[in-house]
């Protein structure tokens, strides 16, 4: 019984609500929203905006020096700015003229430089050269010019060289040309050392004579 009576509820309510449906679409059709007023919708104002004209301002070159630095101008501001900016990083003085650059001094003229300082000298000659012992030759040790030989003396063709004369070679030092020798003619020359394996590790060599004077 119960069943029957709830069966019937649904059934009724399912009517009331397709009825309720079915006169909400009838009223649309027939116009009955026509005199519902909706509130209207104001228009929003955008404000223009004032177009910013292209400058053709061009970007500040920063130029660099020769040695590296750069080269500020007085009248940037903005480069003055960022070269002292550099400058404190640095430790350095980026607006201080350039260093001249340095030149080694060239040698001068009739000029050659010994462990004594420059020479003033006459000729230059290339010769071979040879080593000899104080006891070569007349075995007492004694140059052709009556004096001991030793390191600093050499042996020369006078016609070359006149003995007495003073010479510079580069690798020996200078020396006096006091002795001759019977190998030693025309642009040769005999350099005395010390002792027999100095004169063995000097052997026979092509040098540089610069006469003194």
């Amino acid at each position: 019984m119960k069943r029957k009576i709830f069966k019937t509820l649904e059934t009724i309510k399912r009517k009331c609500v397709l009825s309720l449906m079915l006169a909400g679409f009838a009223m649309i059709n027939t116009g009955f929203t026509d005199n519902v007023e909706f509130p209207k919708i104001q228009p929003i104002e955008v404000e223009e905006v004032e177009e910013v004209e292209e400058t053709s301002a061009e970007p500040t070159a920063i130029a660099v020096g020769e040695n590296g630095r750069i080269k500020v101008s007085e009248d940037d501001e903005m480069t003055r700015a960022l070269a002292q900016a550099i400058e404190n990083s640095l430790g350095k003085d980026l607006n201080a003229p350039d260093e001249e650059p340095f030149e080694e001094p060239t040698p001068p003229e009739d000029l050659v430089e010994t462990p004594n300082g420059y020479v003033p000298y006459t000729q230059v000659l290339g010769m071979e050269a040879t080593a000899y012992l104080p006891t070569d030759g007349s075995g007492a040790g004694i140059t052709a010019m009556g004096i001991p030989a030793t390191y600093g003396v050499v042996a020369v063709d006078p016609d070359v060289i006149p003995l007495g004369t003073k010479v510079y070679i580069p690798g020996y030092g200078e020396a006096l040309a006091a002795d001759t020798g019977g190998a030693i003619y025309g642009y040769k020359i005999d350099l005395c050392m010390e002792d027999y394996w100095q004169a063995m590790d000097f052997g026979r060599r092509n040098v540089t004579v610069f006469v003194l004077k």
